[in-house]
């Protein structure tokens, strides 16, 4: 087992980090942008506008001009544009654990994830009010933070006793939403744009918000979602707001759990349980968002049993599909 980083490294790089954010921003000129998810403000004061326009367009449904309170602000800016060049980061690759989560991060003190596939570095003060995101460069991003970026800062940012980042999709109408969960190639993606493209509306195909204060309520982060490519290659993401607009929705109540399965033929529902649900729905998240230490597991496990759960055996025909999921809605209604 790899020994944790000493106390003060972590501290001592989150005061190194923000100088450079202060003089990368010096450099550029700081933009900064508000985005509201639910009842929560983040500010994001972005050095130059090269990494606000290549992070910006998946969160643009979620922007707000209004002045209401700021609950978190993020720094962002690019390795490239540090005139003395960025600061190495004071760990090896062994010392990142589990969704680039740095052993040694402890919540009284700053929390570092390094995303080391694309370089990302992310840095949370220990009040979790104030956080530094670099990139290395805007122009070499990867599909993945285009389709849904800042996923560790939002996770800090907007997570609570009742609200969680979570590995899910949503969809649904006038009637409420149906979540839906399971691994990657499961096929929540597969049935989110089936229910888009025949009258549906779409709150998230990979990740969103998960608010339990009063009742159960799916809350979009991103106005994207990501189509596979032809063998294995590299995801298309899709700007919906612009390719679909007024489609979209901002936040839906859930009325169900569905666990699509890919198996060709013919579109089928059927009733599970909540621990069949909760078996395919908390492994993914916990892999996905491993940054609590899986206490999102008992909320999880709140949502499921309060309402009906069903799997989606995710047939070949797309109307079929978009059928199913109004099935599952009336049947929740009932």
């Amino acid at each position: 087992m790899t020994d944790r980083l000493p106390a003060e490294v972590l501290p001592s790089f989150y005061e190194v980090a923000s100088r450079e954010y202060d003089l990368a921003a010096e450099r550029e000129g700081v933009v900064e942008h508000r985005l509201r998810f639910g009842d929560r403000t983040l500010r994001l004061r972005f050095a130059g506008d090269g990494l606000a326009d290549a992070l910006l367009g998946a969160l643009a449904e979620r922007s707000d001009d209004r002045q209401s309170a700021v609950h978190a602000t993020i720094a962002l800016w690019e390795a490239a544009a540090c005139p003395a060049g960025s600061a190495p980061v004071p760990w090896c690759w062994s010392e990142v654990g589990p969704g680039g989560l740095v052993r040694g991060s402890d919540i009284d003190r700053p929390l570092a994830v390094h995303e080391t596939c694309s370089g990302t570095l992310t840095l949370i003060h220990s009040a979790g009010r104030t956080m530094l995101h670099r990139v290395p460069s805007s122009r070499a991003l990867p599909w993945w933070e285009h389709a849904a970026p800042l996923r560790a800062s939002l996770f800090f940012a907007l997570r609570g006793d009742s609200r969680r980042l979570v590995h899910a999709g949503a969809v649904g109408d006038e009637r409420g939403g149906v979540l839906l969960v399971g691994a990657r190639g499961s096929g929540k993606t597969t049935v989110a744009m089936a229910a888009l493209n025949h009258g549906l509306r779409f709150v998230a195909d990979d990740y969103l918000l998960l608010n339990v204060a009063k009742r159960s309520e799916a809350v979009s982060l991103y106005n994207t979602a990501s189509i596979a490519g032809p063998d294995g290659e590299d995801k298309t993401v899709l700007d919906l707001a612009a390719l679909m607009p007024g489609s979209l929705c901002e936040s839906l109540p859930v009325r169900a759990v569905v666990v699509p399965r890919i198996r060709g033929g013919q579109a089928q529902v059927g009733r599970v349980s909540a621990a069949v649900a909760l078996r395919a729905w908390a492994p993914s998240t916990v892999f996905h968002m491993p940054f609590d230490d899986g206490t999102v597991v008992g909320l999880l496990a709140d949502v499921v049993r309060s309402v009906p759960c069903f799997t989606l055996d995710v047939g070949d025909d797309e109307a079929q599909l978009a059928n199913a999921v109004v099935q599952v809605l009336e049947q929740a209604a009932r």
